[in-house]
């Protein structure tokens, strides 16, 4: 009886992780030429083409497109991005799908899916790390999804340079997600990869632990008594307040309440 139900449970647990973790085939006209992969648990394989589409959580589970909206340094972006290339390269993939090009309202659905609620924001920390990936030889392409702000792509595609994106509702003008055929069709031009990279670089640990450290919120006037959010905006803008999103950095701001030692408060990317 407890082996059928631990073979259940195991069961189960793959039958969830299948929901959520595909692969998607890539074509080339008719052509099969590889696989843009949901989940890094996804196998690559040298003689094709291999992406991933971008799961922040799957690199730290407390890591948010908010949190890196936050910064105030976009060295520290490029940076992010550029080893996080590294590391993907290292694993066989040749591009990312990336990024989210709506911008945060109040109400919006999971705030932290959201770089900030200034669309120029936005568009330079895209930009930021588009760059950092190609850098790294990571072959960026940014994901636009349907209702998207037309201010961000503007924005971006006047910041030089040629930009790739993935659309899952414009056949005509991107790499084209046809959600039905369960397929992803790319253009003739593309080729989703570069010819270099840099050596694997096995810091993304310590840089994800630099962003979070310097992704610290302090809103209101300096004081004491802040009212402390763990991965959570306060209601009211004016209110003191301490806002965070990783529990690494729990000493490091009760040393701040306790005078310890100063922390230079990261960019308030919403605008309530």
């Amino acid at each position: 009886m407890l082996s059928k139900r631990f073979y259940l449970i195991i069961l189960i647990i793959s039958l969830s992780i299948l929901a959520y973790a595909i692969k998607i085939p890539l074509y080339k006209e008719k052509n099969f030429i590889g696989y843009l992969n949901t989940s890094l648990k996804d196998s690559t394989n040298e003689e094709i083409i291999n992406g991933y589409w971008l799961d922040l959580n799957e690199i730290n589970k407390e890591l948010d497109y908010f949190v890196i909206g936050s910064l105030n340094s976009y060295d520290l972006i490029f940076n992010f991005s550029n080893v996080l290339g590294s590391f993907l390269k290292n694993k066989g993939y040749d591009f990312v799908v990336f990024g989210n090009m709506k911008t945060l309202k109040k109400g919006s659905d999971n705030f932290l899916k959201y770089i900030a609620s200034s669309p120029y924001i936005v568009s330079q920390v895209m930009y930021t790390m588009i760059r950092g990936f190609e850098s790294s030889g990571i072959f960026p392409v940014i994901y636009l999804g349907k209702g998207y702000d037309k201010d961000i792509k503007n924005s971006l595609d006047q910041k030089g340079g040629k930009i790739y994106y993935l659309s899952d509702f414009d056949n005509q003008n991107y790499l084209f997600y046809d959600k039905i055929n369960k397929k992803i069709q790319i253009n003739d031009e593309i080729i989703l990869k570069l010819a270099w990279e840099i050596p694997y670089d096995d810091s993304l640990d310590k840089v994800i632990e630099e962003i979070f450290n310097n992704s610290i919120i302090i809103t209101g006037w300096i004081g004491k008594d802040y009212k402390i959010y763990y991965r959570k905006i306060p209601e009211n803008s004016k209110e003191k307040s301490i806002v965070y999103f990783s529990k690494t950095v729990e000493n490091r701001i009760k040393d701040f309440l306790n005078s310890k030692v100063n922390i230079y408060t990261a960019k308030k990317n919403w605008d309530w």
